[in-house]
C-alpha cells in the first residue's frame, strides 16, 4: 500500500513527536484502518517532507513519531500565477485543486463583469480556509510539500495591477488573433488570466493589454473555465516550466 501522505500545521522537527488533528485521525483509523507501527509521510509546507511511524492511534489519540526529513524537489522552476475568476464552489474547487498540481505558485480569485457570484464579507474566511483546504489536499496528492498561496477574491482592475513585475503576462481571448504568445522566450515567471462563463469584456482585456499583458488562444474552440485553467496552465509549464528543458 501506497503510504499516506499528510499534512499539518505544526511544526515538524526530527526524533520528535505530535498529534494529528481530527481530519488526518478519522483518514487513517476509519478509512486506510492503520495501526500502531504503520509508516506515514507529514509535511508542512516547508519544502520537507517527514518519515513518521504511528506510535498511537486510538479513538482519542493519533500520536506520530517523527523520524528523518527529506528535502522534496517538485516545484515548477517558472514561477506561475493564475488570475481565477470566482465561480460555483464545485468549479472553484476543481479549479484550484488542478492548479497546485500543476505547479501554480499563486492564486488570485477575481470579480468581474460577467463574474455573477460574490462572497459575503461574514463567509470569506471560512471559505478561504476551505480552499486552502482543497490546495493542502491537493499536495497530499500531488506530492508538493510547498503550498501554492491563495488570495482573498478582489476586482479584476486591482488583481491585474498587482503583477507589473511578471515577465510574461497572458490574457486568454478566444478572439485574440493568434496562440503565439504561448510559444514566445523564456521566462522565469508567467501569470494567466482566465476569463469567467462569459468572457472578459473588451474594456477587461484593454486594461489588461495597457499593463503588458498579452491576448492569446487556448485552441480553436470556446472551453469551459476549469477546462481552460488547466489547458492554459499546462501549456505555460510546456513552454517555460516543468517540460521546458
Amino acid at each position: 500500500m501506497r503510504i499516506p501522505r499528510i499534512f499539518t500545521d505544526s511544526d515538524l522537527d526530527t526524533h520528535q513527536s505530535i498529534d494529528l488533528h481530527a481530519k488526518a485521525h478519522k483518514h487513517l483509523k476509519d478509512v486506510l484502518r492503520m495501526k500502531a507501527g504503520d509508516s506515514v509521510i507529514l509535511f508542512n509546507g516547508n519544502g520537507n517532507d517527514y518519515q513518521g511511524t504511528i506510535q498511537e492511534i486510538s479513538k482519542k489519540a493519533l500520536r506520530i513519531n517523527i523520524g528523518e526529513a527529506c528535502n522534496i524537489n517538485n516545484e515548477s522552476k517558472l514561477e506561475l500565477y493564475l488570475l481565477q475568476p470566482l465561480c460555483s464552489s464545485e468549479k472553484m474547487d476543481l479549479c484550484i485543486q488542478k492548479a497546485t498540481e500543476l505547479g501554480v505558485k499563486t492564486i488570485i480569485p477575481f470579480i468581474s463583469s460577467r463574474v455573477n457570484i460574490n462572497i459575503a464579507s461574514n463567509r470569506l474566511q471560512k471559505k478561504m480556509l476551505h480552499w486552502q483546504s482543497v490546495i493542502q489536499s491537493a499536495c497530499e496528492q500531488s506530492g508538493r510539500a510547498k503550498l501554492p498561496t491563495i488570495h482573498a477574491p478582489t476586482s479584476f482592475s486591482n488583481a491585474v495591477n498587482k503583477l507589473v513585475n511578471i515577465e510574461i503576462k497572458i490574457i486568454a481571448s478566444p478572439v485574440a488573433d493568434e496562440h503565439q504568445n504561448f510559444t514566445i522566450k523564456q521566462a522565469a515567471s508567467c501569470v494567466c488570466a482566465i476569463g469567467p462563463e462569459g468572457g472578459f469584456t473588451q474594456q477587461e482585456i484593454n486594461l489588461a493589454v495597457q499593463l503588458g499583458f498579452k491576448t492569446a488562444q487556448i485552441g480553436p474552440r470556446i472551453l469551459r473555465l476549469e477546462t481552460a485553467v488547466i489547458s492554459a496552465l499546462t501549456l505555460c509549464q510546456f513552454n517555460w516550466g516543468d517540460f521546458n528543458c
